[in-house]
């Protein structure tokens, strides 16, 4: 790890809680540790009885259905995929109307030719991958998915297409950066759901597994962080702005445009999209805590 990227670490950790007290059942919690979640724990401290783990969505939903997590932020295709075992917290979503400027295809040629192409795509979210494929399938487009590491120039360079997420998306969506001698075409997979289906993606929602629970305590403890970090989205931005590298107003503009309330109309998108990636999917499947 280079000086650069240990120091970004540490004011990642600084910004987002990691640290155990006395851990007991059920009170184990897993943060995804992108800008996008900020508000949502915004200010949270580790109390008596809880434990805090950072880390990427695919290796939090790995951890939560192993037992090693109580709740965490869960990628809406691992929701739909274990809807046997995982219960949602009923308020809580990742989700937005159209370009959500975070989760983007990087492209040289048009998306249209696209076919037969190999595609290097992200290693961190399976929700992510599941509507890049739901999307080209949706245009008649056969390409093939390998996943790859999140370095959009190393990515470009072997492959016809990259999916990025997260900070590193928004990254390079701002920066917009010559790759190859040319600015890569972006496709904002949040404003292609909207233009097929007209409904909210919904990326993510805090989930646990049905038989363990979250807390009353726990509950409310991040309910009163997403108020904090609402009410305080300014400054939300500005910490996550400095660690970036990004301009303020850009951070500010992105995290308003979320939608952090798993609203009826998050739902519906939530449920058209699990209906188009599992055929036995029927509405209702999808459960969700009554507190």
């Amino acid at each position: 790890m280079s000086a650069t990227e240990a120091e970004q670490d540490e004011r990642d950790s600084a910004r987002t809680p990691s640290s155990c007290h006395d851990v007991a059942p059920g009170e184990r919690l897993g943060i995804v540790a992108y800008t996008n979640v900020a508000p949502l724990h915004w200010g949270l401290e580790p109390w008596p009885g809880a434990c805090f783990h950072r880390g990427v969505p695919t290796d939090l939903n790995a951890r939560l259905l192993a037992g090693d997590l109580d709740l965490t932020l869960v990628s809406s295709a691992e929701f739909v995929r274990h809807r046997d075992r995982l219960v949602a917290l009923p308020d809580f979503s990742i989700a937005t109307l159209g370009p959500v400027h975070s989760v983007t295809l990087f492209h040289h040629a048009p998306w249209a030719e696209l076919a037969g192409g190999r595609i290097a795509v992200t290693e961190e979210s399976a929700t992510s991958v599941a509507l890049l494929r739901l999307l080209l399938d949706a245009d008649g487009i056969d390409a093939t998915f390998v996943p790859a590491a999140s370095d959009l120039e190393a990515m470009l360079g072997d492959y016809d297409a990259a999916l990025l997420i997260g900070d590193a998306a928004l990254e390079e969506a701002v920066t917009q950066r010559e790759i190859g001698g040319r600015v890569p075409y972006a496709t904002d997979l949040g404003e292609a759901w909207y233009r097929l289906t007209r409904l909210p993606f919904t990326f993510a929602v805090w989930a646990a597994d049905r038989e363990r629970p979250p807390s009353p305590r726990l509950v409310a403890e991040l309910r009163a962080a997403r108020t904090r970090g609402l009410g305080h989205l300014a400054d939300v931005a500005r910490a996550e702005a400095e660690a970036r590298g990004l301009s303020e107003a850009v951070v500010l503009r992105y995290l308003a445009n979320f939608r952090y309330f798993l609203t009826p109309p998050d739902r519906d998108g939530l449920e058209a999209f699990a209906c188009r990636i599992d055929t036995t999917f029927r509405p209702g499947d999808l459960a969700y805590w009554d507190r």
